[in-house]
């Protein structure tokens, strides 16, 4: 057996390990981290330029006119920084509500990872279990068959009743099947979420809660604005097309800096301070530039903005009927595998005793063979109803917790 787990190299894994290697090894995680870097470095690049800018410059000249040689020896060093520029202004607002969004969208992205990570977990327990229910049927269904097959030998049984246990034994291998292929789909999403090789051996188990409680649908809908992802990120991208907008019109203003250098101008090359500071001439003062010749691009500009604004808030409102819509169907859909999984679980409890009653009375003659497989194919089918309701009940609080921006909706019992 040891032998046998180190050649399939099995990872057994709890919920809260698998987050926690998410974390530290899922590749998408870390392009969420990286974009959210580089918003947070081009915000401070539009910060830097309220800096003054510095600039030296050195040049040797050798001109001759009529055998006269003019100062080969030249240079400069200048300094300026913005007054007023509103597109130096209008950069650090912007950078700034794209910092604010990108931060929106690492944490939406981190419950997109959550989400993508839980419903793969659920599905591979959900497919493990069915695997389980799938062996317990399939040895009870060869039992079946093996002694209807030995009955109709002898002529004490039918062959309706024969074919009858064979047709229950291939359907129970036929869904064994299927959960094996679900099984697989499974592994290999959650190891892609992960970023392992490894196949992965759920250590948590999925148990049905005594009592959940709801809080109301109105009241979920007050707070989506506020918590869900997508909505919080168009509403960042509005304000920035609207910021984008109103630069547009200043952009007309002319563009304030000051400027303060010295220029040096000389036959020779003296690394003496007073010699650089006889042959150097003083510059300071203001600039002020007009977009004279550049109207015609900042109406254009400006009119782009102003229909990308409106695209913006008809994003804004799309989006927040899509998130509404989302709200209500995941909450009825929750709400619907609540009661479907109460009901299955009373369901087996009664099925699983109807089974035990009708093992007893098959033994003593009392009720035929296909009256107690048929009783048996309804445990075996209550069972498997049992499991996918539960299974669907954890994934869909997940979607829910995830459309409410709230991880912490989710409380796993283990």
């Amino acid at each position: 057996m040891i032998l046998f787990l180190l050649l399939t190299q099995i990872d057994s894994l709890s919920l809260n390990q698998a987050i926690d290697i998410a974390f530290s090894n899922s590749p998408s995680y870390y392009e969420s981290k990286i974009s959210l870097d580089q918003s947070r470095i081009l915000y401070y690049q539009a910060l830097a330029n309220i800096l003054p800018a510095v600039f030296v410059t050195g040049a040797y000249t050798k001109t001759e006119d009529s055998g006269l040689l003019t100062n080969p020896y030249s240079g400069s060093a200048n300094l300026s920084g913005p007054i007023f520029d509103v597109d130096v202004i209008c950069a650090i607002f912007i950078g700034g509500y794209q910092l604010k969004g990108t931060k929106v969208q690492h944490k939406a992205d981190i419950a997109g990872l959550i989400l993508n990570l839980k419903t793969a977990y659920y599905n591979l327990i959900n497919a493990r279990e069915l695997i389980y229910s799938s062996e317990i049927a399939i040895k009870m269904a060869q039992e079946n068959l093996n002694l209807i097959e030995i009955k109709y030998s002898l002529g004490s049984a039918s062959k309706l009743e024969m074919l009858q246990g064979e047709v229950f034994y291939l359907r129970v291998l036929q869904d064994r099947a299927k959960a094996r292929t679900l099984q697989a789909i499974a592994q290999e999403e959650l190891k892609s979420i992960l970023g392992i090789t490894n196949n992965i051996f759920p250590t948590d188990t999925l148990v049905a809660p005594d009592s959940a409680e709801f809080p109301s649908l109105d009241s979920l809908a007050l707070i989506l604005e506020k918590v869900n992802y997508n909505i919080q990120i168009t509403k960042d991208m509005r304000n920035v097309a609207k910021l984008d907008l109103i630069a547009s019109y200043l952009a007309f203003l002319p563009k304030v800096s000051y400027f303060y250098g010295y220029t040096y101008s000389s036959d020779s090359l003296v690394f003496d301070f007073q010699h650089f500071k006889d042959n150097s001439t003083k510059n300071y003062g203001v600039s002020v530039s007009f977009p004279i010749f550049e109207i015609k691009s900042l109406i254009f500009n400006h009119l782009n903005a102003k229909k990308e604004l409106q695209l913006k808030e008809f994003t804004k409102k799309r989006v927040i009927l899509e998130s509404e819509k989302s709200l209500r169907t995941n909450y009825y859909a929750l709400r619907e595998t609540y009661d479907r999984l109460r009901f299955a679980d009373k369901s087996l409890d009664a099925a699983t005793e109807a089974v035990m009653i009708a093992k007893e009375q098959y033994t003593l003659g009392i009720i035929s063979f296909l009256d107690f497989l048929t009783i048996e194919k309804n445990w075996y089918e209550t069972k498997f109803s049992y499991i996918s309701a539960l299974s669907s009940f954890y994934t869909q609080r997940t979607n829910l917790s995830y459309l409410l921006g709230k991880l912490s909706f989710n409380k796993e019992k283990r």
